[in-house]
């Protein structure tokens, strides 16, 4: 009789592959990207453990424990950076939101042209700060063009860049190169806003004023919350304005010019990464405090 098993032919499975094709291709194109990650992460690893040294890049980094940290609370150019840092971001942060809302509003209405006005306004954002500086201090001279102005009406000249004054030069310019881009954001923003919303609130009665109090402004607090965030960051990080339209004495320091001035002026890279991560530890804390606090007045829908 014959034996029907040795007419079965035994198959092996065919081996899996560790990855497909596509995997591969995917993970080749990711690497470069993982390998920027990793050289961040291990940037802040470095900088972190280098707060604790004291390392002029030259010598041999000598290992000091809290010292660098100790240093900073007697520092009193570290005070003067952070009183200067919070001026503009108290002073900057409103005005741009006020300011770019209502530019916004205007950039917003359906007008023949409208969008030459638009690119006119955000023109600003795409120029260098290096142009801006270079423009706005010709206009700050003694006998610059804003001076010209006042002396044609028989006014004094005023010196822009002293020490009394130079703060608030410099925040108006940062508030002029920067209001294209939030009146960019919040004008998307607004063209988000449902009509629907609008026509029914025309149909119970409601004025332009209730519309803007009750419907627009809610709306728009996501935005809202983003430029606030983002903007604390970018007040906190200030650096290309301050260093080319700098005032005399120190008067325009900002805590990441000192950084940068301990680091590759002094050659403290030690008091550097610690003025460093002090300035994380706050970003952080006011990030963490803005996502706490955002569910009470960040509204999605009505």
């Amino acid at each position: 009789m014959r034996d029907t098993h040795s007419s079965v032919i035994e198959r092996k499975p065919a081996k899996k592959k560790f990855l497909s094709p596509d995997a591969l291709w995917a993970f080749i194109l990711l690497i470069p990207l993982l390998l920027g990650i990793a050289l961040v992460y291990f940037s802040a690893l470095f900088g972190f453990a280098m707060s604790f040294t004291s390392w002029d890049i030259v010598r041999k980094a000598e290992w000091v424990e809290m010292s660098n940290y100790r240093t900073m609370i007697g520092d009193e150019l570290v005070w003067k950076a952070m009183r200067n840092t919070l001026f503009f971001l108290l002073i900057t942060i409103p005005a741009k939101l006020v300011i770019g809302f209502f530019l916004a509003v205007l950039l917003n209405q359906k007008l023949r042209g409208i969008q030459l006005f638009r690119l006119t306004y955000f023109f600003p954002t795409a120029c260098s700060v290096v142009a801006i500086a270079l423009v706005w201090g010709y206009l700050y001279g003694a006998n610059g063009f804003l001076n010209q102005i006042l002396q044609s009406f028989g006014l004094s000249k005023v010196y822009w860049m002293d020490e009394s004054h130079a703060m608030g030069s410099i925040a108006i310019m940062t508030l002029w190169s920067g209001m294209g881009y939030i009146a960019l954001l919040f004008l998307a923003g607004l063209q988000n806003v449902p009509p629907d919303f609008y026509e029914a609130s025309r149909v119970d009665g409601a004025s332009k004023f209730q519309q803007m109090w009750k419907i627009t402004i809610p709306l728009v607090t996501p935005t809202t919350f983003f430029i606030l965030v983002t903007q604390i960051i970018a007040a906190f990080q200030m650096f290309g304005e301050v260093y080319l339209l700098k005032g005399p004495s120190n008067s325009t320091l900002t805590i990441v010019q000192y950084i940068f001035k301990e680091a590759f002026q002094g050659f403290r890279m030690g008091y550097a990464s610690a003025l460093s991560y002090i300035l994380i530890i706050i970003i952080l804390i006011i990030t963490v405090i803005q996502l706490r606090i955002q569910k009470r007045w960040v509204h999605y829908d009505l």
